[in-house]
């Protein structure tokens, strides 16, 4: 399992209108696709943070999801409520947070520094 935080600015008061983009979307096979197990958005003042949890899936499967129609959809219809963090953004890649630190209590006893 993998977990993704994507970081996006939201339009404020958007919260209910992006929730509910999501919750359509993840009513049809689009999750089955992209291997997305949980979901769980947040804001704070204008960002959106968006935690995913997801089955390992091979890299190419999710290059050829982000062509299929329905998550072409998502993210149009996202395009109106939320922008890239970040002018540079070229690609959802751009949005991924990088973990710097992750504590299990089922794992090992000591703390993992991620990198």
């Amino acid at each position: 399992m993998s977990r993704l935080l994507i970081v996006s600015r939201i339009v404020p008061g958007a919260e209910g209108r992006v929730a509910q983009i999501f919750a359509e979307s993840d009513a049809t096979e689009l999750p089955s696709l992209t291997g997305v197990r949980h979901r769980s958005l947040y804001c704070l003042h204008d960002l959106c943070i968006h935690l995913m949890e997801t089955a390992d899936v091979d890299p190419d499967t999710l290059a050829g999801a982000r062509n299929h129609p329905l998550y072409q959809q998502v993210n149009e219809r996202l395009s109106a409520h939320t922008s890239p963090y970040l002018p540079t953004w070229r690609s959802p890649r751009d949005a991924i947070a990088g973990c710097f630190y992750r504590w299990d209590s089922t794992a090992a006893a000591a703390p993992h520094v991620a990198g």
